[in-house]
């Protein structure tokens, strides 16, 4: 194939005809190499409004879809292959991040009740799949796989939980994350980002449990 035939023929052609090129290359191209591509625009992109309801039933969807294997793709280990990762498990993480974008942009909106239950349903997938639940495959995995800043996104989740939470609700759905980031050298700053948005009831309802667990925690500067 001459590129340079081909990239000539394609700089008299009209935007239309363009865009269904791309689109088709887009879908023809794995997700790795969408990345490549395409990550520096759509990083671009201004956010746009999401409508909760229609996100929830979106991430419902996507977990049925999981607990049923659609992502799933194992094969026999070895020496050589140890380090693949299946196309199926690369789209897992790459749908599961964006749909965790979604749910921060429902808090950007002030949506926290909405935001707090998609978050909610997410995290369940993300522990059930680091419980080594058959959702996806790979010699390692991990939420560190997920696209994206987790410091910003469980931010965002502790924020609308904060606002929509009793102080034993804020303190049972923060405790597992305070845990893990403890496990972490507290890279995560969960405790702090926690303590930040929390009103006085859920800041000493939560401090309590975490001296009782003796978990240590990174304070808020």
């Amino acid at each position: 194939m001459n590129k340079e035939q081909l990239f000539q023929y394609l700089s008299d052609q009209d935007t239309p005809k363009l865009l269904d090129l791309l689109s088709m290359a887009y879908d023809y191209m794995e997700t790795d190499q969408r990345r490549d591509v395409f990550g520096s625009l759509v990083r671009k992109l201004p956010p746009e409004p999401v409508d909760g309801e229609v996100l929830l039933a979106e991430i419902q969807e996507f977990a049925r879809q999981s607990f049923a294997g659609h992502y799933y793709a194992p094969f026999n280990i070895n020496s050589k292959n140890f380090s693949d990762i299946p196309q199926e498990t690369e789209e897992w993480f790459e749908e599961i991040g964006d749909l965790l974008q979604s749910a921060m942009q429902l808090t950007a909106q002030g949506d926290h009740g909405q935001a707090t239950v998609c978050f909610r349903e997410l995290y369940v997938l993300v522990d059930k799949m680091e419980d080594g639940e058959e959702i996806v495959f790979a010699d390692e995995l991990g939420s560190w796989m997920i696209p994206g800043d987790e410091k910003l996104t469980l931010a965002a989740y502790l924020k609308s939980l904060a606002a929509v939470s009793s102080a034993e609700e804020f303190t049972a759905a923060s405790i597992p994350f305070v845990r893990r980031d403890s496990w972490y050298s507290m890279t995560g700053e969960v405790y702090a980002s926690a303590t930040r948005v929390a009103n006085d009831e859920q800041r000493a309802h939560l401090a309590a449990e975490v001296a009782r667990l003796e978990i240590p925690v990174k304070r808020q500067r």
